[in-house]
């Protein structure tokens, strides 16, 4: 087994470190010893997406977000393709308007119901998402305002249709959830119960739980 994996716009759409969701990837698929290739590409290159088992995008500044979508825009008959094929996407943060009807007034790629329009503040907080069995927690840090009505829902501004998960909580989202970053790992390597070391990362999540439970207790009291 090979996992062909694309890690897209890797200098542009970096901003909050979500090239880390990478990181855990290829640290578990080498601890399974799992063989795999991992491409880094950008606006300066041309793109088969059908090579590609996974591809991964992050967040970037609003420029960058532009400059990037014109170069995505000429793939839009490949990516639905792939989508349709059940290629694997993760896509986090504002890259997700990307895939979306439009970007404030410019033409996005039209593959999901999903648009966005620019806020006078930026909208920074915590989030917690339902998923399946336990919940994903992140941060959202955008300008944008979302307003998404496609059937595919992952989270309330966020997408999943076949294994395309896009959402806009950044974290980097794997590193922060180990239940849904194994759920991840197996369907990507169409394998059940999976034995992976999630110790570091549930430690993580453990904490931060505790942490937010001492946080809220110490408010109310003072």
């Amino acid at each position: 087994m090979k996992i062909n994996i694309l890690c897209l716009y890797y200098d542009l759409m970096n901003l909050y470190g979500d090239t880390g969701n990478l990181k855990i990837i290829k640290h578990h698929l080498d601890k399974l010893k799992i063989d795999y290739t991992t491409d880094y590409l950008s606006i300066d290159d041309e793109i088969n997406f059908s090579k590609y088992d996974l591809v991964l995008i992050g967040s970037g500044t609003e420029d960058n977000r532009f400059i990037c979508l014109n170069h995505l825009l000429k793939y839009k008959k490949d990516i639905e393709k792939a989508i349709s094929n059940n290629k694997f996407f993760l896509i986090t943060g504002n890259a997700l308007a990307m895939f979306g009807k439009k970007i404030y007034d410019t033409k996005a790629l039209e593959i999901f119901d999903l648009s966005v329009s620019k806020a006078n503040a930026r909208n920074s907080k915590e989030v917690v998402i339902p998923y399946e069995t336990s919940s994903i927690y992140g941060m959202i840090n955008t300008f944008d305002v979302i307003t998404n009505n496609d059937n595919y829902l992952f989270d309330e501004t966020g997408i999943l249709k076949n294994n395309f998960y896009g959402t806009y909580v950044i974290g980097p989202v794997l590193g922060r959830n180990p239940s849904f970053l194994k759920d991840f790992l197996e369907k990507l390597l169409d394998k059940t119960n999976i034995n992976i070391d999630l110790s570091l990362e549930s430690k993580a999540y453990n904490e931060f739980i505790e942490f937010k439970k001492t946080k809220v207790f110490n408010s109310k009291k003072a």
